[in-house]
């Protein structure tokens, strides 16, 4: 099982210290731009110091608030429940946000809703992954309710969801029209807690970015408010670009990112006492050549293992990392870099790994192919976390005595330690034989990828609901998919 952590061996706890009072600096001196009025009538009625739309958050106030967040919380779904946080399993999610897709004829296109289909079957039929999350947003196929489409897209997530849900959908004007951000946020909540008939479990968490360096947007505000009111864990995330909207320095993006996280914090635990609060950071450096966003860099993996360490020493849940990569299709590159990011999580104390498979070109692109294989590459990651079983009986002591040297322990049936520490089920990976009939069983990574896909296709079913739930979903899915 895991013993340590990752990050230990890049920060150490000076280092960390530095970095506290660094964030402490920021948020006593510099202040946090909070676009907000009521956020900042909060703040003001617990002590904090407000200037305009400035809030400067002392030591006292922001260790009281942080006092309050759970360490784990339980998040419940239609057929299942999962438990989030430190010192519980990691949770693998899928990816989010995507827009453009690369299919398995390698042709490149925009997202829509059957691809929203395909890939939330997918996610339901894998023993991978822990949650269902909604794999893109404001995509084509929803135009038959262009009013509301928060509301349908909010519909397909549960339609199509076996698992506890994931929702990122950011409230605007063009995909809720009846209210603010606040009010259509806290609408797909409802929607949720009525088809699920639950209205006092977490039944959907969700996470709106910060807007760094140093502020919070309206917008994203009314977002988590709005979780807050309907008592649901919110997700606070970032994605800073160094040298744009974070300092030059790995240790700047950190500082100001988490400075800028803990505002948010602190806000949600004025409002609501004891909800839970995960941090999401994805700051990477910005390819200053381009003027991109590049996750796909070494310098990702070290900026998430910065936000690790700080989450460890303010003992927050943390959902960071994640299978990213700047290249555009299933290559060697993404498979390193996807790994990479794997690892982040994978060899730490992370409590989810999020956008997990197919992601291409810093969140723009999702592929396929690569989804299914990322599914295999996260199997390794998995047996890599569960490590090393050490015990007197696992030494093998008398086992060797009676094997002795030159000795060959192929012998009889396959001994148990045998089956319960190695992973040797691969369908997507060859392992294989390198010889003429080995690499004609083998073919190639991309037609083993389909046939797993296309099985896992065949093989989803619906989750088995009622007629009012049915009834329910069936007021906002598109004509299309409805039951």
């Amino acid at each position: 099982m895991l013993k340590g952590n990752l990050f230990d061996q890049f920060y150490s706890k000076d280092d960390v210290e530095l970095i506290h009072e660094s964030i402490m600096r920021v948020l006593t001196e510099i202040g946090v731009k909070i676009e907000d009025e009521e956020a900042l009538e909060i703040f003001k009625n617990h002590g904090a110091k407000v200037e305009g739309d400035l809030v400067y958050i002392s030591e006292d106030l922001l260790i009281k608030s942080l006092s309050t967040i759970p360490e784990s919380f339980e998040i419940v779904g239609i057929e299942s429940k999962l438990t989030l946080g430190i010192g519980q399993p990691l949770v693998v999610a899928p990816t989010n946000g995507c827009p453009t897709i690369e299919d398995f004829e390698g042709n490149y296109r925009n997202t829509n809703a059957d691809d929203l289909v395909n890939f939330y079957k997918i996610i339901n039929t894998s023993e991978v992954y822990g949650i269902s999350s909604m794999v893109a947003a404001d995509i084509p196929g929803f135009e038959d309710i262009p009013d509301e489409s928060a509301m349908a897209q909010m519909a397909m997530l549960a339609k199509y969801s076996r698992k506890p849900m994931y929702n990122i959908l950011g409230i605007t004007p063009h995909n809720y029209k009846k209210g603010n951000a606040k009010v259509g946020s806290r609408a797909c909540i409802q929607l949720v807690k009525e088809y699920l008939d639950n209205h006092q479990d977490y039944v959907l968490y969700s996470g709106m970015c910060v807007l760094p360096p140093l502020t919070v947007g309206g917008d994203a505000i009314e977002h988590y408010l709005a979780f807050a009111e309907e008592k649901q864990p919110v997700n606070v995330t970032t994605c800073s670009m160094s040298n744009m909207t974070a300092p030059p320095s790995l240790m700047g993006s950190i500082v100001a990112d988490f400075a800028n996280m803990l505002a948010v914090a602190v806000l949600i635990q004025l409002k609501s006492p004891g909800l839970p609060v995960v941090f999401s950071p994805f700051s990477s450096i910005a390819d200053m050549r381009e003027v991109r966003l590049s996750t796909g860099a070494p310098e990702f993996m070290l900026i998430c293992l910065g936000h690790l360490a700080m989450g460890n020493y303010y003992r927050i849940p943390m959902r960071t990392g994640g299978s990213l990569a700047d290249g555009f299709t299933f290559d060697y590159q993404a498979g390193v870099e996807s790994t990479l990011g794997a690892l982040t999580a994978t060899l730490t104390n992370a409590c989810i790994l999020p956008h997990a498979s197919g992601d291409l070109s810093n969140f723009n692109l999702l592929s396929y192919p690569k989804f299914m294989m990322d599914e295999e590459m996260l199997r390794y990651m998995r047996r890599l976390r569960e490590g090393v079983l050490i015990s007197e009986k696992k030494a093998s002591i008398d086992l060797l005595k009676k094997i002795g040297p030159r000795g060959n322990f192929l012998q009889g049936r396959t001994p148990k330690d045998y089956k319960e520490e190695t992973y040797l089920t691969t369908p997507v990976f060859n392992r294989g034989a390198c010889n003429e009939d080995g690499r004609k069983k083998a073919g190639d990574i991309k037609t083993r990828a389909k046939q797993v896909y296309d099985q896992r296709i065949e093989s989803y079913e619906l989750p088995d609901i009622t007629k009012k739930q049915k009834e329910i979903l069936n007021k906002y899915l598109p004509k299309k998919y409805q039951y």
